[in-house]
């Protein structure tokens, strides 16, 4: 898929997730309020490894005996990163606020067929970074708070399913650099005419456009 097409696609997907949800951001240097939800381009991602095998059922049967196979789990590599800048219209070094990226994530996962669910634990490790417009005052202590989602895509790549977390990065008076590790259970529903296999499960940080742009301009996805 062409590069046009891809952002075709993108907005298309950013428009239709605006109407129905929005993010608020917040830290101590101030209130900022992004409304849009976004999922990025759904063409470049990460796989997880599973974390606990005795979880991966991969032989439930349905009603008539077919074999229920758990669904591809995976990051959006354009929505792993997120740089929040004093303006993220012109982003500079010296008015970077916080970086965070997922570093790296496992899974595991079950078919619950008698409840179209496939029930799954992600353990997702980040890693973020205080910038130099992060603090006001030199050594004091800075929260910093910022959402990330898992959805659910099916096979037209639509979403199906949504859940919004929130990443919370505390930095002590002399703390730049923080790695921290999230567990999150999320329930995938699926149509019982369809196997789980069919779906997608994404994840990744709630970014503004300008935000996305950034990330593919500095990090090249």
């Amino acid at each position: 898929m062409n590069a046009a097409m891809r952002k075709f696609f993108l907005y298309s997907l950013v428009l239709s997730l605006t109407a129905c949800s929005s993010a608020d951001i917040s830290h101590n240097l101030g209130g900022v309020k992004d409304s849009l939800f976004s999922l990025g381009s759904i063409f470049t991602s990460s796989k997880s490894k599973s974390v606990d095998p005795e979880r991966d059922i991969s032989d439930s049967l349905d009603s008539e005996g077919a074999v229920l196979a758990c669904p591809r789990i995976e990051y959006i590599e354009e929505l792993s990163i997120v740089d929040k800048y004093v303006d993220n219209s012109e982003p500079s070094v010296d008015g970077l606020e916080y970086s965070a990226n997922i570093a790296h994530f496992e899974s595991s996962c079950r078919v619950l067929p008698n409840k179209s669910l496939a029930d799954i634990e992600i353990y997702i490790r980040f890693y973020a970074e205080l910038g130099d417009a992060g603090r006001l005052k030199p050594s004091e202590e800075v929260n910093v708070t910022h959402p990330y989602f898992i959805a659910t895509l099916d096979k037209d790549n639509k979403i199906i399913n949504k859940q919004v977390e929130t990443l919370t990065m505390a930095y002590g008076a002399n703390e730049n650099e923080l790695t921290k590790l999230e567990k999150v259970s999320y329930q995938m529903p699926y149509d019982a005419t369809h196997n789980p296999k069919d779906y997608r499960v994404v994840m990744g940080f709630i970014l503004t456009k300008a935000q996305i742009e950034n990330n593919r301009r500095d990090y090249q996805f």
